[in-house]
């Protein structure tokens, strides 16, 4: 009888019913709230994207479902997507997409059940945001500021990729101590979505996708793509992920055999396959040495990571072409931002003596390449890729043949000679341009430094983002002449020519918008215009303004500039300015994400 009255206060202390003392066939598991017409909430589902949630079904049937989560008041933006019905049936419930961060969050539902429309609101708090801290960090993320959207503009999302370190940066390295390769560049992902109110709305968790102290998880985040079945694949060091847009990690694979040291680039081609920019570890020099090699392989892998096809850079052009290696400032090679050697013009003697590794430097095992993004055209079975220390857009195709140099002919040997585009005005009469690509009477310009190049299948085009560091393969008298371009190009392969048809930078921006590294310009059918990312302007100090932005001189505090243009106009139809939140962190990419597509 004691023990009875003691544990019934014991289950009374701890707020226990005491009618029964049997256990309960339902444990712990959750009830929809009083007068929900689904089932229960479910926050972050599966771990990777805190701002996302799930409607569970509790046994419900249903289709036609749309869902609308709710501006947090009169300065924000609805968010309003369709969800196919068998993508219910996959996620078991509805996907929510798109809240807000330290909110209660307010969201309708609507569906069909037996014929008869319904709909529900319901409300959730998510926590705030966490993309991972560093000690010089200002900002729990970058800060985002609208300086103007067109009305049809207004339901855009743009995708965000942002870079830096912290205190955690990879210890890991190739068992190389010579030629280390590029492991050791590592940090914490920053991956999150926007809306036209500078609202974030989406964001993936650092701490579930990355890990510095393991081998497999350890890398930069970068180059995320959104695949043909909607989901995002991007590389991330040793590494290709892919993942869907509510956060299910779809797959995750390593590179396959003796490749290393994924970054930049990870895109799926119109083949279904996937094109990466990697590495090669312990490969072979014509000398006999030994080397990790540096950003200068491409390959292509299949959906279940098997290795289709590569290309070795090495083979196919000449790693010892240093003409636009020594055009470049010092300070910013990649994103190993090195502020005191702002200015400082590489030289030969840099070139030759510098350690294998990641650093730029001519001969394989050094950066001698820096290609940053590839692009497949399925017309032809080929590549199209950028090279940063190359100055070169390039077409390669499945036979590993060069079909064609977007760059100033300066440096190349005469293996190449037969490969480099001739400029062409609008009439196709050729433009004269000098060996390092100066061309007069003309606003030509070749792109320097580049970053992403892209064919635009609808337009017969090329996209290509001109970053304009070494601009005609040397550095200006004064910095502040220096300016990044968005730039499109028409290349006609039969006569070998390349006309510009757009540009975007040069005038409208000047030095504000000059970008030393990353960025990116995109073709957006959807709306038929142009996206640009000058993501890494600012990096060494900026004067004047953009618009009504106002721009200070503190260095390594970035001020990317995103627009997005009506197809061949120069008025931006969106113009953001997003701060960096930390010291020498930048953008890396931006891209337009569609919601009623990615969940389709």
């Amino acid at each position: 009888m004691l023990k009875s009255i003691a544990l019934s206060a014991l289950l009374v202390a701890f707020c226990l019913p005491t009618f029964n003392l049997q256990a309960d066939p339902n444990g712990m598991k959750p009830f929809p709230v009083e007068n929900a017409p689904l089932g229960y909430l479910v926050h972050n589902p599966y771990e990777h994207a805190p701002l996302t949630a799930l409607v569970t079904l509790n046994g419900h049937k249903i289709s036609d479902v749309s869902v609308t989560v709710h501006a947090k008041d009169d300065t924000g933006v609805d968010i309003h997507y369709r969800v196919a019905d068998m993508r219910v049936m996959s996620e078991g419930g509805v996907p929510i997409f798109g809240l807000y961060p330290a909110l209660m969050n307010k969201f309708t539902v609507h569906w069909t059940e037996n014929e008869q429309q319904r709909s529900h609101q319901y409300q959730m708090l998510t926590p705030d945001i966490d993309m991972g801290f560093s000690e010089s960090q200002w900002a729990k993320a970058p800060l985002v500021k609208v300086e103007h959207v067109d009305d049809d503009f207004k339901d855009r999302l743009y995708f965000i990729n942002w870079t830096n370190p912290d205190g955690k940066t990879s210890p890991l390295m190739h068992n190389n101590p010579q030629a280390p390769g590029a492991f050791s560049w590592d940090g914490k992902p920053g991956f999150f979505i926007i809306d036209t109110a500078g609202d974030i709305r989406w964001y993936m968790n650092p701490y579930t996708t990355h890990n510095s102290k393991s081998y497999d998880t350890a890398g930069y985040a970068m180059g995320m793509n959104v695949t043909q079945d909607g989901n995002m694949v991007w590389v991330q060091g040793q590494t290709w992920k892919k993942m869907s847009l509510m956060g299910r990690m779809i797959s995750e694979h390593n590179l396959p055999g003796d490749f290393i040291d994924a970054s930049h680039e990870g895109i799926e081609g119109a083949n279904g396959n996937v094109f990466i920019r990697a590495a090669a570890k312990d490969y072979h020099r014509p000398d006999g040495k030994i080397v990790n090699t540096v950003r200068d392989h491409i390959i292509e892998v299949d959906n279940n990571g098997k290795l289709v096809d590569y290309w070795d850079l090495n083979t196919i052009l000449d790693p010892m072409r240093d003409a636009a290696l020594l055009s470049l400032d010092a300070g910013a090679v990649c994103l190993n931002i090195d502020i005191d050697q702002a200015g400082h013009q590489t030289t030969l003697e840099d070139l030759q003596n510098a350690p294998f590794g990641d650093i730029h430097g001519v001969e394989t095992g050094r950066n001698w390449l820096h290609a940053n993004s590839v692009d497949y055209d399925p017309s032809d079975d080929s590549i199209i890729i950028s090279s940063r220390h190359q100055s070169a857009v390039i077409k390669i195709g499945r036979d590993k043949q060069v079909k064609w140099i977007v760059s100033p002919v300066e440096g190349w040997s005469e293996q190449f000679a037969d490969k480099l585009l001739q400029p062409v005005d609008a009439k196709g009469h050729p433009i004269e341009c000098t060996a390092k690509g100066l061309c007069s009477g003309s606003d030509f310009d070749f792109s320097y430094t580049p970053h992403t190049a892209y064919k635009v299948s609808e337009k017969g085009t090329y996209t290509v983002f001109d970053n304009g560091d070494g601009r005609h393969l040397s550095q200006p008298m004064f910095a502040m002449e220096k300016y990044s371009r968005a730039v499109e190009y028409k290349i006609d392969e039969q006569k070998m020519t390349i006309e510009q048809v757009w540009h975007y930078g040069k005038e409208e921006l000047g030095y504000a918008g000059y970008s030393p590294v990353t960025s990116i310009v995109k073709y957006q059918a959807d709306k038929d215009s142009l996206l640009s990312y000058f993501a890494s302007a600012g990096l060494f100090g900026i004067g004047g303004g953009y618009g009504n932005l106002k721009m200070d001189d503190t260095t390594g505090k970035v001020k990317s500039i995103l627009v997005e243009h009506r197809y061949g106009q120069t008025e931006p139809a969106v113009r953001i300015a997003i701060d960096s939140h930390d010291m020498y962190a930048t953008g890396y990419r931006a891209q337009v994400i569609r919601p009623a597509l990615m969940l389709k």
